[in-house]
């Protein structure tokens, strides 16, 4: 792809990305092994994060599982139209890279195991820098099974040149 090309997706992208609501959701189902991997690797020994099945949460660590997840189910499912064409947002998916999270667990409830969690996501907002990477800002809201709020993130994705 030319850097005309490149300027013009980017621009368009800028332009049309905020307040997109991403299509579909992606769904984690959360594990007991796993919930205690993710608290033993992030070093937690609290029997509420490392103990029985009956009695553990997720500790704030195994946001990183589902929200990286749903990063990469929900991106490649985006579709806009640019110049009267249906286009995917994603051009080259080699070219996407996680780059942060904030997480935000104010009223939310504990993640249990065997909990289904279900993430929708919209755009707040896009830009590039010098480099033409362009990066997008992204809402992430996390419901149970129960469709109780369990966590609001705020992503970042980048896109390198070629990708967008």
């Amino acid at each position: 792809m030319d850097e005309a090309q490149i300027k013009k997706n980017a621009e368009f992208l800028i332009e049309n990305l905020p307040k997109v609501e991403i299509p579909g959701e992606a769904k984690i189902r959360c594990k007991y092994r796993k919930m205690v991997e993710f608290a033993k690797c992030f070093g937690y020994t609290n029997k509420k994060y490392i103990g029985s099945e009956e009695e553990i949460i997720a500790c704030p660590g195994f946001a990183n599982s589902y929200t990286v997840k749903a990063f990469y189910t929900l991106i490649p499912a985006v579709k806009l139209e640019q110049d009267g064409k249906t286009r995917d947002m994603l051009l080259n998916p080699t070219k996407l890279l996680h780059a942060s999270n904030q997480y935000n667990w104010e009223n939310c409830f504990p993640i249990k195991p065997g909990d289904v969690l279900i993430a929708k996501a919209k755009y707040d907002k896009a830009w590039v820098n010098e480099r033409m990477v362009l990066f997008t800002q992204m809402h992430l809201t996390v419901t149970n099974q129960n469709d109780e709020l369990v966590c609001n993130i705020t992503s970042i994705g980048a896109i390198r040149p070629g990708g967008y």
